[in-house]
């Protein structure tokens, strides 16, 4: 009987010895886990920022590409009246086309399931 107290003593104290070194561990981790943490958190904000950036300029450089293309149609109108006609003519023939393929195309499925 005195063995096994001695045993559950013994028992006891290394429990006591690794909570203690756990809690230990654990004490010492958590400032590198925050600084880890702010680490990441600046990290994912910079991201975010360089996101909106890239965004932000991609809008302006869209803008002005769509700017200069209303400058060109413009002046194509104005130099070569014809012309321009003749290709607007063309776009909405081509336009008129896929349209009415597409709508063959939708009605044959149409037919099949029904």
């Amino acid at each position: 009987m005195n063995e096994n107290k001695f045993v559950g003593d013994k028992v006891k104290a290394l429990g006591s010895d690794i909570t203690d070194t756990v809690n230990d561990l654990i004490r010492e981790a958590k400032p590198l886990l925050n600084h880890a943490s702010n680490r990441i958190t600046d990290h994912v904000s910079d991201l975010t920022h360089q996101g909106l950036d890239t965004a932000a300029k991609g809008k302006h450089a869209l803008e002005k590409k769509s700017h200069d293309l209303m400058d060109h149609a413009s002046h194509m109108i104005r130099n070569e009246p014809f012309k321009a006609v003749l290709i607007a003519a063309s776009i909405g023939a081509a336009v008129v086309a896929v349209v009415g393929m597409m709508s063959r195309s939708d009605s044959g499925h149409q037919t099949k399931s029904h």
